[in-house]
């Protein structure tokens, strides 16, 4: 194990108090980190959940320099590795005993999917393309909560509530972003 300064680190009181003070866009980056990396059978608020048990029980322990947001993605990531390595390493198995088999020639075997590098590729790929469009909209939080919204399929009165904007607002908003995401795709900016 590593051995940590405990000194630039947070207490288990000081994560307590900052996960109580995360905002609904926290939570919504959150979220969106776990659907990215969330591979089956494992759901995306199961990793939220075991990232926070993990950091608060004191087995991932978060750096004063990083923020609370950042660490708990990174946990969300690291723990999405390991069930992608457990599901990559899992065999079908058939017993040759099996009397419901009258053909053992018949048994097919699963289809390669892509492998747990693959896999983590992938949603890395994808969680650059999410850190760049969230930068067009940098210092505008109702326009980063809109786009979290799009990408991680949240929509309609749930989001609306999300950004605290009035219908009006929300409507003009929306549309705000996917001008501004148009003109800069048109522009030259690459998802």
């Amino acid at each position: 194990m590593k051995n940590i300064d405990t000194a630039g680190v947070l207490t288990r009181e000081e994560l307590e108090e900052a996960i109580g003070e995360l905002s609904t866009a926290d939570w919504m980056r959150l979220r969106s980190a776990a659907q990215l990396y969330a591979v089956y059978p494992v759901e995306p608020d199961e990793l939220v959940q075991e990232a926070l048990c993990r950091a608060i029980a004191g087995s991932r322990k978060c750096p004063r320099e990083v923020s609370v947001v950042r660490f708990v993605a990174e946990a969300i990531r690291s723990i999405a590795h390991d069930e992608l390595q457990k599901v990559e390493h899992q065999r079908d198995e058939v017993s040759v005993h099996d009397d419901a088999i009258e053909d053992p020639d018949s048994i097919t075997p699963r289809e390669p999917g892509p492998t747990a590098e693959e896999r983590m590729i992938s949603n890395e790929q994808a969680r650059g393309m999410e850190n760049r469009l969230l930068e067009l909209f940098d210092g505008d939080d109702e326009a980063q909560l809109i786009v979290l919204g799009m990408l991680t399929g949240t929509e309609g009165a749930e989001l609306k509530e999300v950004t605290g904007l009035d219908q009006t607002g929300f409507n003009s908003k929306r549309r705000y972003v996917r001008r501004k995401i148009n003109n800069a795709i048109e522009n030259g900016f690459t998802l």
